[in-house]
C-alpha cells in the first residue's frame, strides 16, 4: 500500500475520514469494508513522530492502525 499526491484519480472512489480525503480502488475497498470502516487521521506517536495512520476498524474506539 503506498500514498501518493501527483497520481490520477480517474475510476477511483474518494473517501472522506477526520476531514481527510484519500482515493481508492472501487474493488479494493468492497474487499476492506467487509472487514471494518477506513479510518485515515495525521497526528503524532507517543515518540513525537508525525503522520498519518490508516485503519481498518470495526468502530472507531478499536486501537490497531498502521502508521504511514
Amino acid at each position: 500500500m503506498g500514498m501518493a499526491l501527483d497520481e490520477s484519480t480517474e475510476g477511483l472512489v474518494e473517501l472522506e475520514s477526520n476531514g481527510i480525503s484519500a482515493y481508492i480502488e472501487r474493488d479494493l475497498l468492497r474487499s476492506i469494508e467487509q472487514r471494518g470502516s477506513i479510518y485515515v487521521d495525521y497526528g503524532a506517536d507517543r515518540f513525537g513522530m508525525t503522520g498519518f495512520s490508516i485503519a481498518i476498524k470495526k468502530n472507531q474506539s478499536d486501537k490497531s492502525d498502521c502508521g504511514c
